[in-house]
């Protein structure tokens, strides 16, 4: 608590987190998290949790897509980027080359 016995806010600000465990659940945080890196990190968030905030992050390979924003609670987020798993964006790949070679034998047999 600082002298005006009001909460301190908390700002993290460019740092990579791999592979770490958030557990907000419950908690009234006081927390902004701005250009920060999440990669392989579980983030737990409930409806009791309050006042955390998420501005120009990116998430790589974690268990969330998306952060809601509410108001009352003091969640906020703002330019956040979600990559999809890897192992989503290889199967991806994958059924994209599959086609385009199809695609290709296909057109090579008709011309």
């Amino acid at each position: 608590m600082n002298n005006n016995f009001l909460p301190e806010e908390r700002v993290i600000w460019r740092k990579r987190f791999h592979a770490e465990y958030f557990d907000f659940r419950g908690k009234s945080l006081f927390t902004r998290f701005d250009d920060c890196e999440f990669v392989k990190c579980t983030l737990l968030i409930d409806r009791d949790t309050a006042q955390l905030a998420f501005t120009r992050c990116v998430f790589k390979d974690c268990n969330i897509d998306q952060l809601e924003q509410d108001e009352e609670r003091g969640l906020h987020e703002k330019d956040n980027f979600f990559d999809r798993p890897l192992e989503e964006r290889r199967a991806d790949f994958e059924k994209r080359l599959a086609e385009a070679l199809a695609n290709r034998a296909n057109w090579r047999q008709t011309n």
